[in-house]
């Protein structure tokens, strides 16, 4: 399912579990114009892969996915976004405090030709900066 007739705003999906995190970047993304979903959980994002895939929910136009989640870690969201035909080619921004190096450190997952953004270095003006020449605005 795609966007509904009357979707003007293009919608982000944004997955994350920390309160502060949330406030600042939801309302920024909508001061510029977005329409914000927050999922809190892993499990929440892949059960609304689950409703995309069969049409009872919205489709985002780009995820912004924390890497590190209370339930679960971004890797596993990511992996039901690219399973299905319908969620596969979604825009994902996997966001983490993390450096690559310290990914690498860590043994996490590193999923080559995804985005990942350091949110340190990318405040909400850079992010909207960066989610608008993803989405081409």
């Amino acid at each position: 399912m795609n966007k509904l007739p009357n979707d003007t705003k293009k919608l982000i999906l944004f997955i994350e579990d920390d309160p502060s995190t949330i406030d600042v970047y939801k309302t920024a993304l909508e001061i510029a114009g977005f329409e914000v979903e927050v999922l809190l959980s892993g499990e929440e994002a892949i059960k609304r892969m689950k409703e995309i895939e069969i049409g009872k929910a919205r489709r985002p136009d780009l995820v912004l996915l924390d890497y590190i989640l209370p339930d679960s870690d971004g890797i596993e969201v990511l992996k039901q976004i690219r399973k299905s035909k319908d969620t596969k080619d979604i825009k994902v921004f996997i966001t983490t405090n993390y450096s690559i190096e310290e990914l690498k450190q860590k043994k996490k997952v590193i999923v080559k030709g995804e985005k990942f953004v350091l949110k340190a270095e990318h405040p909400p003006s850079k992010m909207i900066a960066l989610i608008n020449k993803e989405l081409g605005n």
